[in-house]
């Protein structure tokens, strides 16, 4: 199990080497410009469960309706942080 952090955009080669990589116990972070992945197919990209910062998400003009994957706050990321035992970014 490990945690990817995601916060550069779609056009970051090495986001996608990251997210394509996952494991199905891993939990990706989309943060920052890393939100914009959430209009890719990630179901077909990743086996990995999938999370949105929701501030980050609605700072960029998109509503909760918008959102692909789950949308959690800071709390619950750091919870994620916690939790997993390794840590990819």
């Amino acid at each position: 199990m490990a945690l990817i952090l995601v916060k550069f955009g779609i056009d970051h080669p090495i986001e996608k080497l990251k997210i394509k990589n996952a494991k199905e116990d891993d939990s990706i972070v989309f943060i920052q410009d890393g939100v914009y992945w959430n209009f890719e197919n990630l179901s077909e990209l990743t086996k990995g469960k999938t999370y949105l910062i929701k501030a980050d998400f609605l700072a960029r003009g998109y509503t909760e309706e918008d959102a692909n994957a789950n949308l959690i706050d800071y709390h619950e990321f750091i919870d994620l942080v916690e939790k997993e035992p390794k840590f990819i970014g």
